[in-house]
């Protein structure tokens, strides 16, 4: 039996099986109303050039509490098997509580501050109440890493093969990526391994995303292999920053509140759009990363 069907059947047994069938269905489970779902992880990020080269960037440890539409959390911290005694705050991103570990040089190191085991939310709703949420993070499998390989990023319009600086900006921009081979379907129905596409603009904005669990709208799973960007989301001569993420996902549910310890790896791209475009509009470099993985440590 592989790691994730083990860990993920250990903490659901005692889950009636409706809150997974609503869980399933796209939609927070109706037990509790203040959180969208919790996820605690560790990621690899990437770079990757215009001529398809992916150099590794940094490697991270997260937690995110994602809230739901007027949701309400009183009180909210972290315990770690490093601190298990002291809770770690979360700070409000403006749709989720986060708290953010350092970045490490190496897989090895980020394990030596954030290793295996128990890794415990707790926080306080008014649908809830007072929770110690688990998340069992167990990221080797027989001593090898459970954190995917690094996605390639491919670009097309109208069919056809582009690269990252020629982008025509009144053109949709298809993104594909190479295979996800370490991704599978979850075992308990909750939600299979993800992909997440992001495009953010020059300033760091984000202006395309593929979407999350549980927030009725579309996302994407292991299977999907496109996103596309509308044609109305780009500008001619302007610069915009590019991420797709491959996450494995083992899954719980608590109290009706979804939990997620994953091992996931995203790969940046920057790509430019061509034609001309006035001094106001116009924005040819980066001058804002959308999201502190493209923190380069070589």
């Amino acid at each position: 039996m592989k790691p994730k069907y083990l860990t993920t059947l250990l903490l659901t047994l005692a889950v009636p099986y409706s809150s997974l069938t609503d869980a399933a269905a796209n939609q927070a489970p109706q037990l509790q109303t203040d959180i969208t779902f919790i996820v605690a992880g560790k990621t690899a990020n990437f770079r990757q050039f215009d001529d398809g080269k992916l150099a590794a960037l940094n490697y991270h440890f997260f937690a995110e509490i994602f809230v739901q539409t007027n949701g309400i959390i009183n009180q909210a911290g972290l315990l770690t098997p490093g601190s298990p005694a002291d809770a770690i705050a979360f700070t409000d991103s403006g749709y989720a509580l986060e708290m953010h570990g350092g970045r490490y040089a190496t897989e090895s190191e980020l394990e030596n501050h954030y290793p295996d085991g128990h890794y415990i939310f707790r926080y306080d709703t008014p649908s809830t109440g007072a929770v110690e949420h688990i998340i069992a993070l167990t990221n080797s499998s027989s001593n090898s890493s459970r954190i995917p390989d690094a996605p390639q990023i491919i670009l097309s319009q109208a069919g056809e093969r582009v690269l990252p600086h020629m982008i025509q900006a009144d053109m949709a921009l298809q993104v594909s990526w190479s295979e996800f081979k370490q991704g599978d379907q979850d075992p308990l129905g909750i939600v299979n391994d993800l992909v997440f596409v992001i495009m953010g603009d020059c300033h760091g904005k984000r202006r395309s995303h593929s979407g999350r669990p549980f927030e009725n709208m579309p996302y994407l799973d292991y299977a999907a292999t496109q996103f596309i960007i509308p044609a109305e989301h780009l500008m001619p001569e302007n610069a915009y920053q590019l991420s797709v993420e491959h996450a494995i996902v083992d899954t719980t549910i608590m109290d009706g509140v979804p939990g997620f310890a994953t091992f996931a790896t995203t790969t940046f791209l920057d790509i430019m759009t061509l034609g001309g475009a006035n001094e106001a509009t116009a924005c040819t470099e980066i001058l804002q990363n959308f999201d502190a993985g493209q923190t380069d440590l070589r």
